[in-house]
C-alpha cells in the first residue's frame, strides 16, 4: 500500500494548483479533477502548444472521463516522455483518497523536468550555434514552444503527405475506371 502524502506535500500541491487559473472553481479536488479537464488546463497553462484544450469535455460518465484521460496520456503525456498507468487513471476517476494529489504531484515533477530539459536543450543548441557561427544568436523566450511548433508542423506535413498519397491512389483508380468505361463504350459503338 502507498504511504499517505504528508501535510506539507498536500499543501504544496494545493498551493501549486491554486496559482493556476482554472475554468471551474475547486470545491472537492478529487471530484473536480476526476474527468481530466482541469489537469488538461494545468498542462495548457504551462505548455499551450502541447495540448488542444477543446479535446476535453466536462464529464460525469466513466466512459467520457476515461476518454479524456486516454487523450491526455496519448496526445500530451507521451510527448513529454511519460504516461500514467491505468491504475492511476482509474483511481482518479473513482475519486479514491489522495489519488489526484499523487497524480498532480507526479505531473508537476514531470512538467518541471520537461521544461528544464527543453530550456537546457535550447541553451546547448544556442552555445553550439554560437561556437559554430561565431555570432551571438537572438534570445528566444519560449524554446519549448518553438520545438512544439516544429513538431506540429512536421506532423502536419506527414498527414498532408499521407493525404496526397491517398489522393494519388484514388486518381489512379478513377483513371482505370474511366479507361474501362471508355473501352466498354467503344465496344458498343458509343464513342
Amino acid at each position: 500500500m502507498l504511504q499517505p502524502l504528508t501535510e506539507d506535500e498536500l499543501n504544496g500541491i494545493y498551493n501549486w494548483v491554486d496559482q493556476i487559473p482554472l475554468t471551474r472553481p475547486k470545491k472537492n479536488i478529487a471530484r473536480d479533477f476526476s474527468d481530466g479537464v482541469l489537469l488538461a488546463e494545468i498542462v495548457n497553462y504551462f505548455l499551450p502548444k502541447y495540448i488542444d484544450i477543446h479535446n476535453y469535455s466536462q464529464a460525469n460518465s466513466v466512459k467520457q472521463k476515461k476518454y479524456n484521460w486516454e487523450t491526455l496520456n496519448t496526445k500530451v503525456f507521451k510527448k513529454m516522455g511519460f504516461q500514467l498507468s491505468r491504475e492511476q487513471v482509474d483511481s482518479v476517476i473513482q475519486c479514491q483518497p489522495e489519488a489526484i494529489e499523487r497524480v498532480l504531484k507526479f505531473v508537476q515533477q514531470k512538467l518541471e523536468i520537461f521544461m528544464e530539459q527543453s530550456q537546457a536543450r535550447y541553451s546547448g543548441d544556442k552555445k553550439n550555434s554560437e561556437e559554430t557561427v561565431g555570432l551571438p544568436q537572438p534570445p528566444v523566450s519560449n524554446d519549448w514552444q518553438k520545438e512544439q511548433t516544429i513538431y506540429e508542423l512536421r506532423e502536419t506535413i506527414e498527414i498532408l503527405e499521407q493525404k496526397l498519397y491517398k489522393m494519388d491512389e484514388m486518381m489512379k483508380a478513377k483513371d482505370v475506371k474511366i479507361a474501362k468505361y471508355q473501352q466498354i463504350m467503344q465496344q458498343h459503338g458509343l464513342l
